[in-house]
């Protein structure tokens, strides 16, 4: 057994210590605030600006995975070019989540976010699903740990698309011919009768 590594007592049991009170103080987070974890992300105060069309791919691939019905891409597609090049800390965060989702995708299936199937989104996702909804001890450790940029990304990114598909997306689907707001009828002079 020569050549193997060994690892002390002393750095086993530091480890050990650090893990446990990283689990400690998730716990004790999770469990002072049951119905809102204390990690509730907030918005840097980066410069708003342009994204690349590359980043609103990603977001708006990110928004079909989570909903998981049809969608008006270019609906969502605007949304998040308004809110990046408007609201101070949005461009900064899509720019981070098309990052991080590109590189797992790239790890995963072997390609860009965007170009990957429904199954392989949901596979790169997965961890924003454990940032909402911490089941274990070992993802509230996770998350205070340094799993808040995915809570982040939850928050900011998937849970607003969520609300735009209940505002949107959702009226069309259960058989109304727009959602509310948008003009009904008024070009329908303009169409031919069916």
């Amino acid at each position: 057994m020569l050549g193997r590594p060994r690892v002390s007592r002393r750095t086993l049991l530091g480890a050990a210590a650090g893990a446990c009170a990283a689990a400690t103080l998730g716990v004790w987070r999770w469990l002072y605030e049951p119905g809102r974890p204390a990690w509730t992300p907030a918005l840097e105060a980066t410069a708003a600006g342009p994204v690349t069309d590359a980043t609103l791919s990603t977001l708006v691939a990110a928004a079909r995975t989570v909903i998981s019905r049809p969608i008006e891409p270019s609906h969502y597609a605007e949304y998040f070019r308004w809110r990046a090049e408007h609201l101070p800390g949005y461009r900064t965060l899509y720019e981070r989540f098309a990052a991080q989702v590109d590189r797992a995708a790239q790890r995963t299936a072997g390609r860009a976010f965007a170009a990957c199937g429904a199954s392989d989104r949901a596979r790169v996702l997965g961890p924003a699903l454990r940032a909402r909804d911490p089941r274990s001890v070992v993802d509230v450790a996770w998350m205070a740990a340094g799993g808040r940029a995915w809570a982040a990304y939850d928050r900011f990114i998937l849970d607003e698309s969520l609300a735009l598909f209940a505002d949107t997306d959702a009226w069309v689907l259960t058989g109304y011919e727009g959602w509310p707001g948008t003009a009904r009828g008024l070009d329908r002079y303009r169409r031919a009768p069916r």
